[in-house]
């Protein structure tokens, strides 16, 4: 690939750091779960995943909210150290627009122990998922500060910065072009575009936004088609998220378990029908991948 040469001149004991950029770095495609919890991530890590995804969305959902930029950095941060207790599992982590202090937020995170944070390009006081209508974004001078901002916060150059931009919908797909490669001239190490329309605009993006992982997002009933994420990878996409539908997943069965409790007063039917994690299973599953007890 060709923007594995956007790496190629940092040192071998660089690359060491911090595994995101080594997983890029060695051409590999990455398949990335959202994920609210450590035990997600432990589940992720045990099935043979290399990385994984906080998702804005999905943890806005979570605890009870809409996908508005109401997450806050302190819960992200909260998040990763939670994480990083019970797992090394490389991290890209949703910023939203950045939170209120850029370089706040790239030293809390990094600290925290996030490989990497995404940014976007959305205008922070009308921030709303980016496969929803009525999108507004920042002005490109505005975006390209903010990423030169956080490439000079960050302590390690190992940390990356994605730039997710939102112009798709908002100006259409050569307008997301450009700002994507002024956000990388500015210093992003990943680029995002949200909300592509078809398989044709991931090869149009891919063409004329080279010598740069790109990240293609598979958001469950969004703008995007339905693709796998094999064929993203051969077009020349890096990462693959699949950030908000692992769970929804998980709420549509909880949904039902609710149900069935009210109704029958137990979950013995889910149990003999379906199974269950047994405690036994949990407690040697979390004893055989959680770093506390490796330790």
């Amino acid at each position: 690939m060709q923007y594995a040469t956007v790496f190629d001149r940092l040192q071998p004991w660089l690359l060491k750091t911090l595994s995101l950029k080594k997983l890029l770095c060695e051409r590999k495609n990455l398949l990335l779960l959202g994920a609210n919890s450590p035990i997600e991530i432990l589940f992720m890590q045990a099935s043979g995943l290399s990385a994984a995804y906080i998702s804005g969305a999905a943890l806005s959902t979570s605890l009870g909210l809409l996908d508005e930029g109401k997450i806050t950095l302190g819960k992200m941060k909260s998040l990763v150290r939670e994480i990083r207790k019970v797992s090394d599992m490389p991290l890209l982590v949703d910023c939203d627009t950045g939170f209120r202090s850029i370089a706040k937020t790239v030293n809390a995170l990094e600290s925290s122990g996030a490989d990497a944070i995404q940014i976007e390009d959305q205008t922070p006081a009308e921030k709303r998922c980016g496969h929803l209508d009525g999108k507004k974004v920042v002005p490109v001078d505005k975006m390209t500060e903010k990423i030169k901002d956080a490439v000079s916060a960050r302590k390690n150059k190992s940390f990356l910065i994605a730039a997710r931009t939102d112009a798709r919908a908002t100006d259409g797909l050569q307008a997301a072009i450009w700002r994507a490669n002024c956000y990388r001239e500015a210093g992003a190490g990943i680029i995002f575009p949200e909300a592509l329309l078809s398989e044709e605009e991931f090869r149009i993006f891919r063409r004329d936004v080279p010598d740069i992982p790109l990240i293609a997002n598979l958001a469950e009933g969004g703008k995007t088609p339905s693709m796998w994420a094999e064929k993203l990878f051969n077009i020349g996409y890096s990462i693959v998220l699949i950030p908000a539908t692992p769970l929804r997943l998980m709420l549509r069965y909880y949904k039902l378990i609710v149900k069935q409790a009210l109704n029958a007063g137990s979950l013995d039917f889910y149990i003999t029908n379906n199974g269950i994690l047994s405690r036994e299973f949990l407690i040697e599953f979390i004893k055989n991948n959680s770093k506390v007890y490796k330790s």
